[in-house]
């Protein structure tokens, strides 16, 4: 078997999964149906290129959230060259970009990322530690930086989730949204648009919460 047939079929068997788990949920996807739908006729190949189902999944939650690692290792390259202004900017952008990029696939993903966060499988305390920890400790710097070194840390992490609950609130809520605002853009069209608001108003948000911190040490 030449490496692009192995290549060839380790890919369709991946994207076939992300389908199936996205619109099953892992209990309910079947190796079969996977294999099915990625045009391979023998069920055992998914244990065959990633070890099972179970694996496949993991997998899948690694590529998921590794893209938030990639994006963070950039900030830090970027970091001393950067104001936390063009920092919070950039992070912004690149999780508009992560969660709304263009594609079926992205939705598909989506799908898995609401389904881990309602139903949590036994690898989430995984990815979290791994990827998310990190990606919350830049945010709560960006907005440390931003209202000062003495900012109490529960009204810096009330900060950074009220910035990044005004994106996510799309991605979970959109099936829900774009039924009640069926002239709304598709999100992939809409991201930049998204982010310049965002920015927009985090940045007034923030003004406010330090000009409250000031009047408290008056």
């Amino acid at each position: 078997m030449t490496d692009e047939v192995v290549e060839g079929t380790k890919e369709r068997l991946f994207m076939a999964a992300v389908k199936v788990f996205a619109k099953t949920g892992y209990k309910g996807a079947t190796v079969r149906e996977i294999c099915r739908l990625a045009g391979a006729a023998n069920i055992t190949a998914i244990n065959y290129y990633f070890g099972g189902k179970e694996k496949l999944y993991k997998t899948i939650l690694d590529m998921m959230f590794s893209a938030y690692q990639k994006r963070k290792e950039q900030a830090g390259k970027e970091k001393k060259k950067k104001s936390p202004e063009d920092r919070l900017r950039s992070y912004i952008d690149s999780y508009c970009g992560i969660l709304f990029c263009d594609g079926e696939i992205a939705r598909d993903m989506a799908s898995i990322f609401t389904a881990e966060m309602s139903r949590p499988s036994r690898y989430l305390d995984e990815m979290v530690k791994k990827y998310m920890v990190p990606e919350a400790e830049e945010l709560t710097e960006i907005v440390r930086d931003m209202l000062g070194p003495k900012t109490p840390l529960p009204l810096l992490h009330d900060c950074a989730v009220s910035i990044v609950g005004q994106i996510t609130y799309y991605s979970f809520a959109w099936p829900m949204f774009s039924r009640a605002v069926p002239d709304h853009p598709p999100l992939e069209y809409y991201r930049t648009e998204l982010a310049d608001h965002v920015y927009r108003f985090s940045l007034g948000g923030l003004a406010a919460v330090k000009k409250s911190l000031a009047g408290k040490k008056k």
